[in-house]
């Protein structure tokens, strides 16, 4: 996996960098928005991490310019800009994720992975967790082959689940994926969304509740994380 990191600020630029790499990516960085650019138009990469505030092109400018241009290369934004305006221009605008200054940079690893699963399930292909299927294009829960009548909200946790298996998610990762402006998502509606899922699809199928921390999905007798 390729990310490119694009911040003017040398050293949380190599601290992202350093985190990235352990997750597996191999990393270059930009500290302007139009050397960015001119990256992105001359290789491929599977990740962009974009801070706004950038000299030469501004970060909402680049952004716009590869939407535009209809590179779909997922995006998460890291800005001081942690206004509400802010980031709702910046999803407005294409990006597919947005952390606000000061963040972890653990955070920054998981949610780097989860956009990359993500875009790379996106072409049709389904994921699979043991005795599950779920096929994105038709927003379709399988067990045993079987489809599982699960509402809108319940097939976007499990499809988010099933994108981070094998990895702890907490409520709040999920709330950030779910909500919009118009249809906000609480703490006790993931509660009830889990529960409904877990009734629905009626087995023990390898979704673990870790007290205080969140869920965890793994292919049924997988050891506790």
């Amino acid at each position: 996996m390729k990310a490119l990191i694009v911040e003017d600020n040398d050293n949380l630029a190599r601290s992202i960098a350093s985190t990235l790499e352990e997750a597996s990516f191999t990393i270059a960085v930009s500290s302007d928005g139009a050397k960015a650019l001119h990256m992105l138009q001359q290789s491929s990469y599977d990740l962009l991490v974009l801070d706004l505030g950038l000299p030469e092109l501004d970060g909402i400018s680049l952004l716009r310019k590869l939407r535009h241009q209809q590179n779909t290369i997922p995006i998460l934004i890291i800005s001081a800009r942690d206004s509400l305006d802010q980031r709702i221009l910046g999803l407005e605008e294409g990006a597919d994720d947005y952390l606000c200054k000061p963040f972890s940079l653990d955070e920054v690893a998981a949610r780097a992975r989860a956009l990359v699963r993500r875009a790379k399930h996106f072409g049709g292909e389904s994921l699979h967790c043991g005795r599950l299927e779920f096929l994105p294009d038709a927003m379709e829960l399988r067990v045993d082959g079987h489809p599982v009548p699960l509402h809108r909200r319940e097939l976007e946790v499990m499809e988010y689940l099933m994108i981070n298996q094998n990895r702890l998610v907490s409520k709040d990762q999920i709330i950030d994926r779910l909500s919009t402006l118009d249809d906000p998502v609480s703490y006790a509606a993931v509660e009830t969304y889990i529960s409904r899922i877990r009734k629905k699809i009626g087995y023990d199928f390898g979704l673990k509740t870790v007290r205080g921390l969140g869920y965890y999905l793994a292919p049924k007798n997988t050891p506790d994380p």
